[in-house]
């Protein structure tokens, strides 16, 4: 493609209104120079993109001064307009990253060369791809999060024109939008990106309801927009009489806001009060209280029903004031009030930072919060499984409400709608989580599952002997909290294995005459070596989780001159004792459900670990074709343990029948975890009872008593095969 080319390109008529409308967004903030640079850019980009064209026939290039015009609404600074024109450079055309440090400078290149990496990563999966690119995304941002905001920009522009994709990757990318992309916006405080992709994704996504909420609010505003008129006038002219100028303006609640609202609070259309409201703005925090008396004095205020995010901010730094007043004809207004600051960083949150030459300290502050919450949000990474389990639990973090509640010292604590004790106390500390016994809700005592509302005050009592447990993932619903369980609980299971794996090379060494404790540092190097492990403990652990055997690592470790010597047959001296101790690195199978006193055997499963039988399950006889990954076992409890066993019973049906049955397994130190009706004839029923016990004197004791009862006709263990 020629000079005269690009020429032709950047006298497009596209091209040029797309231009013209940047420059008339940032001729009033940006100097001489600025705009010289934003228009070296703007001949970079189209010069770059020459041989490129959009679905729609026009040059490429309108797309990035596109993104460059979202970001110069908000008032954004020079670096970030260049890199938004040229934020597509590096990834589809010859120009590189240095080229852009030599033409612009280091800001701008790493800018785009940031944005690029977002859009570079390749996947075996989608779900993967999402998971990635989001862990990817928070990187990005953590170093500067004018990236993101690029990004952000970028993704409304698509979304405006995402009719000419396919239905298929309309759905996804509106998905995407909004379980992802729009939460982040909301978080960044960027409230006019976040409501137009919601708006435009919502009708890409479920264009049938759109429609017909659509037509809804329509028509509520034929028979609500006279009434709010007259209360604006009459809030204005109330305030005026208390000496305050304020700016008084109707507002309405987007399509897909009142939607949202639907479907978390399974209201109808005509039960959210919301749809349209008064914004009060004044120029003082103080002002924003008196203005707040007025309208009460107006207005009745309805119960339970005011908010107040001036004292205490969202996460996100936006402040206001909301009340839901009672106005004529019983209508119910939500009314805001703010100061002018606090509306003007309201539509541009973070991005206030930038948008002004002299930063306020509101501005400052807001990016603190910002980067605070992304450092968190990295911290949190570092400690997951994965990229996708991650993704996950961000997702469900980002998307929902927030309640407020104290410490004991009175410090405010902001946590995800439906949060329990056990979430404040990992908020607190990871420390304080881990250890965690019991909760006290304003003085009175509670349990680590009772659910937290604004405005309560919680203290965590706790032990330093107690830890995580597995059914605390159930009860936490932030991510830190179930991040910060699943690293201790594998922590503990680490620790477990290491003992287990100890346990299992001692016992096969000593087959040989050898003990751990005699094994030289050349011959337990020479091991590692050749198991390429990093250490002794992730070698025990292996041997725990059945990944290797240790009687052959037993046999790797003897001289030489014992190897040659060796029986192939491998005959430990002794079994191995189950103590209670080994945590969850022992399980005990559905199939045969062993007790202590039962005679055991122990299989190495490469699934599932170390799998303890019964002698006589039927499981057994295929397992035995693999001798070398048998282990004799027998029981030598230290510590009581739960177990589960099932019972069968053939019971007469009568009332309250089940209810005694369950009271006799209790009184016995029996739980059940639950029951099945198996069979079912007339007037009788065979059931399972699946408890959890500790020992079989549990079983024999509980077996008894339910025998006595006249409505049960038989009870015993269920046999196994």
């Amino acid at each position: 493609m020629t000079a005269s080319d690009v020429t032709t390109i950047l006298n497009h008529p596209a091209v040029v209104t797309a231009y013209n409308s940047l420059a008339g967004l940032t001729r009033g903030y940006l100097s001489s120079s600025e705009q010289k640079l934003l228009k070296k850019a703007f001949h970079y980009g189209a010069e770059a993109h020459r041989k490129q064209f959009r679905k729609s026939g026009e040059p490429y290039i309108t797309h990035p001064l596109t993104v460059a015009s979202i970001l110069a609404e908000l008032n954004f600074d020079i670096n970030t307009l260049c890199a938004a024109i040229l934020h597509d450079t590096i990834e589809d055309t010859e120009v590189t990253e240095e080229d852009l440090v030599k033409t612009f400078n280091k800001t701008v290149a790493y800018l785009v060369q940031a944005v690029t990496k977002l859009d570079k990563l390749k996947f075996r999966n989608l779900k993967e791809a999402q998971a990635e690119s989001f862990v990817k995304m928070l990187f990005v941002m953590a170093d500067d999060l004018r990236v993101i905001i690029i990004k952000l920009a970028d993704r409304l522009h698509n979304m405006r024109t995402i009719s000419a994709m396919s239905e298929s990757s309309r759905k996804r990318i509106s998905r995407e939008t909004l379980e992802v992309f729009a939460p982040i916006a909301e978080r960044l405080g960027l409230k006019k990106i976040q409501n137009e992709i919601q708006e435009l994704a919502f009708w890409a996504l479920l264009p049938n309801i759109a429609e017909k909420l659509s037509l809804k609010v329509k028509e509520l505003s034929g028979n609500r927009k006279e009434a709010i008129k007259k209360i604006q006038k009459k809030i204005s002219k109330s305030l005026l009489h208390s000496s305050l100028n304020a700016e008084v303006e109707g507002r309405q609640k987007t399509l897909y806001s009142i939607y949202k609202k639907q479907q978390e609070k399974n209201l109808e259309f005509d039960q959210i009060h919301d749809v349209f409201g008064v914004r009060v703005i004044v120029k003082s925090v103080q002002e924003c209280y008196i203005a707040l008396g007025v309208i009460h004095g107006l207005y009745a205020p309805r119960e339970n029903s005011f908010k107040d995010y001036i004292a205490v901010p969202k996460t996100n730094g936006y402040q206001s004031i909301h009340t839901l007043v009672t106005g004529p004809y019983g209508l119910a207004i939500e009314v805001q009030i703010r100061t002018s600051e606090m509306d003007k960083v309201c539509e541009s949150g973070v991005a206030a930072h930038w948008m002004y030459k002299n930063k306020s300290s509101d501005s400052t502050s807001r990016l603190t919060l910002a980067r605070n919450w992304l450092g968190d949000l990295l911290h949190l990474q570092k400690e997951t499984g994965s990229s996708l389990e991650f993704y996950e639990n961000m997702k469900k973090d980002l998307i929902m409400d927030e309640i407020y509640v104290f410490t004991p010292r009175g410090k405010i604590i902001q946590l995800p709608l439906q949060s329990t004790a056990l979430d404040f106390a990992y908020a607190i500390h990871t420390s304080v989580g881990n250890t965690a016994v019991s909760a006290e809700i304003n003085s009175k005592p509670a349990s680590l599952k009772q659910k937290l509302q604004t405005g309560q005050t919680v203290k965590i009592n706790t032990s330093e002997t107690n830890a995580p447990k597995a059914e605390w993932l159930n009860i936490v619903t932030t991510s830190k909290a179930r991040t910060a369980i699943r690293h201790e609980l594998k922590q503990i299971t680490d620790q477990d294995a290491v003992q287990v794996g100890h346990k299992m090379l001692d016992r096969a060494l000593d087959t040989y005459g050898l003990s751990f404790d005699k094994l030289d540092d050349k011959t337990i190097q020479k091991a590692l070596k050749y198991y390429k492990k990093d250490s002794m403990d992730d070698l025990l652990k292996s041997f725990a989780f059945a990944e290797l055997l240790p009687s052959i690592a037993a046999k790797k470790m003897l001289p030489l001159y014992k190897q040659r010597g060796l029986a192939k047959e491998y005959l430990p001296k002794e079994a191995f004792s189950i103590t209670g101790k080994e945590g969850s690195i022992l399980s005990y199978p559905q199939c045969c459900e062993p007790l202590p006193d039962d005679e055991i055997v122990g299989y190495m499963s490469p699934i599932k670990g170390i799998v303890v039988h019964r002698k006589n399950c039927p499981n057994l006889e295929e397992m035995e074709k693999n001798p070398e990954r048998m282990i004799v076992m027998k029981w030598d409890l230290e510590q009581e343990v739960l177990f589960r066993t099932t019972i069968q019973m053939d019971v007469i049906n009568k009332l309250g029948v089940l209810a005694k049955l369950a009271s006799i397994v209790a009184e016995n130190h029996g739980n059940i975890e639950r029951f099945d009706q198996v069979d079912r004839d007339g007037n009788y029923s065979g059931l399972e009872f699946h408890l959890s016990i500790a020992n079989k004197m549990n079983l024999k004791n509980i077996l008894y008593k339910l025998r006595q009862l006249p409505e049960v006709l038989k009870a015993s263990r269920k046999e196994i095969g």
